[in-house]
């Protein structure tokens, strides 16, 4: 007797179909997760519309880095335009430095920019994008940091005063 018969005869036809469903859903997922771990491709050229799933974060201004990639497979990483947060070791290059710490505007940015982001590219900067971004409920995230006191708007680098509605009133 054949092992095919012997198979048949102990699990029945049902069986097999059922392992045959079984090892081709094995196949197709296993496929897919292959074919989905690729990263998806950006365009980051000045004025591109791009977006940016956050996988890290360094400090309060960025850089952010993306789960995406350039048109040259180098891993997307975003510098915020316009603003200045304190660095880790709580200095920053403002004559006038936001009020929260380096690890206070991390922590701000971090919960700002979960998931995923909406940017628009200015260029490049220091091999990051200089880059305007959005949160996934529409908030400009380097507005909210200046509102929130974890970052300053940095008139150099703000040249169109995009954010010049979001510095409090002092006084």
């Amino acid at each position: 007797m054949n092992l095919g018969r012997q198979i048949k005869d102990r699990i029945g036809t049902g069986g097999i179909v059922i392992a045959l469903i079984v090892a081709a859903a094995i196949v197709f997922i296993g496929a897919s997760a292959i074919f989905s771990l690729a990263p998806t491709t950006v365009d980051i050229s000045t004025g591109a519309r791009f977006p940016c799933t956050v996988i890290s974060i360094y400090d309060g201004d960025g850089p952010i880095n993306c789960a995406e990639v350039d048109e040259n497979g180098k891993q997307v990483s975003i510098r915020l335009r316009g603003i200045e947060a304190r660095e880790p070791d709580n200095t920053c290059q403002l004559p006038v430095c936001p009020p929260m710490s380096g690890a206070q505007a991390k922590a701000e940015l971090t919960r700002l920019a979960v998931g995923r982001m909406q940017c628009v590219s200015f260029g490049p900067s220091y091999n990051r994008v200089d880059a305007s971004c959005f949160s996934a409920t529409g908030v400009d995230i380097s507005c909210e940091l200046i509102r929130r006191g974890a970052a300053e708007r940095w008139p150099e680098y703000d040249r169109e005063q995009r954010l010049v509605h979001c510095v409090p009133r002092r006084g």
